[in-house]
C-alpha cells in the first residue's frame, strides 16, 4: 500500500471522528472557522487548506462527465456514493499547468538527460583538445538541478526521498568532476585530466539510469485526489494533487486586497506543526459557483 493511500485514510479516519463528535457541516464562513482544523493538502507547489467542518470525505477520482452550459469553473459531474456532484479542478480554476503538462514540459527528464549526455560529452572533448571547458560546475545551475532543489524543497512523498537523496549525490559528484576537469585542463596538467574519462562515462550512465526512475515515479505519481464537500444542502468536489494532513492553522488573516486574485482564496495562516503559509479555500464560493 502506498505511502499516499495511508496518508489519506488516515485523515478520513480523522474526519470521520470530527463529524461524530457533532461537527455539522455546510455552516457560513465565519469567526466560527477558527475553531475547527483544517484538512491541509497540496496543489502544485503550493499548500491549501480547506475548514474539516465541511469535509466529508477524500476519495480516489472517479470518472467524470463535461457538460455543456455549466460554469466555467466546474470540470464536470462525477459519482460520489451514486450522486451526482459538480467537480472543480483546482489546478485549472487558479491556472496552474496540470500535471502531464508540467512533468512533460517543466521537468522534462528525458531532455535533462540528454543535457548531462552532451555535458560529458563536452568534457571528454576538453580533455582531448585542452580546449578550455566553460559549462556549468555548480550543480544547482544546470537546468536539472534548479528544478531538483525546488521540487525536494517542496516536501515530496516520503517514498520519494531516498530517491532523491541517491541522484543528488551522484549529480553533484558529477559537477564536481566537471570543475576537477576544468581547473586541470587550466594547468595544462592534460594527463591527469584523461585519467577522469572512464569515471565521466560511468557517472553518465548512471545519472541516466537514476533520471529513468524518477520519470517514472513522478508518472507513477499522477493520480489524483477529490476532496468531497458538503455545501448546505449540495455536495461537490475539489481535485487535488494530495492530501498532506489534518490540523490547526494558526494566524490567520485576510490577503490585501491587492493580491487577491480569485474569490476562493482571501485569507491565508500557518500550519501549527511546521509554521508554512497556507492558503485557505472559501468553501461557500464553491457552492455558490456549482449552483451557476
Amino acid at each position: 500500500m502506498s505511502n499516499d493511500k495511508i496518508n489519506t485514510e488516515i485523515i478520513n479516519a480523522q474526519i470521520s471522528e470530527i463529524n461524530s463528535q457533532g461537527i455539522q457541516t455546510g455552516e457560513k464562513s465565519g469567526s466560527g472557522d477558527y475553531s475547527y482544523p483544517y484538512v491541509i493538502f497540496q496543489l502544485f507547489e503550493n499548500k491549501f487548506a480547506v475548514n474539516c467542518k465541511y469535509v466529508i470525505s477524500i476519495e480516489n477520482v472517479s470518472e467524470t462527465t463535461e457538460l455543456v452550459n455549466t460554469s466555467r469553473d466546474v470540470r464536470g459531474i462525477a459519482y460520489y456514493k451514486n450522486e451526482p456532484i459538480s467537480v472543480f479542478d483546482l489546478r485549472r480554476l487558479f491556472g496552474f499547468m496540470s500535471k502531464d503538462e508540467y512533468t512533460s514540459r517543466v521537468v522534462n527528464l528525458p531532455q535533462r538527460i540528454k543535457e548531462h549526455e552532451i555535458y560529458a560529452e563536452t568534457l571528454l572533448e576538453c580533455i582531448n583538445s585542452g580546449a578550455p571547458f566553460k559549462l556549468t560546475v555548480n550543480p544547482r545551475e544546470c537546468a536539472f538541478g534548479k528544478w531538483f532543489y525546488n521540487y525536494k524543497q517542496s516536501n515530496p512523498p516520503g517514498e520519494a526521498m531516498t530517491m532523491l537523496r541517491k541522484i543528488e549525490y551522484l549529480h553533484s559528484n558529477f559537477h564536481e568532476t566537471g570543475k576537477s576537469v576544468r581547473d586541470l585542463i587550466e594547468k595544462k596538467n592534460m594527463e591527469k585530466a584523461a585519467e577522469y574519462r572512464e569515471e565521466i562515462d560511468d557517472m553518465k550512465n548512471n545519472i541516466a539510469v537514476e533520471l529513468n526512475g524518477l520519470q517514472e515515479m513522478l508518472i507513477g505519481q499522477d493520480s489524483e485526489l477529490n476532496i468531497v464537500l458538503q455545501l448546505k444542502d449540495k455536495k461537490i468536489g475539489l481535485i487535488i494533487d494530495s492530501a498532506e494532513s489534518v490540523e490547526e492553522i494558526d494566524e490567520i488573516q485576510n490577503l490585501p486586497p491587492s493580491v487577491v486574485t480569485t474569490k476562493y482564496v482571501r485569507r491565508l495562516g500557518l500550519s501549527k506543526k511546521e509554521k508554512q503559509i497556507i492558503f485557505i479555500l472559501e468553501a461557500a464560493e464553491f457552492g455558490e459557483a456549482g449552483a451557476n
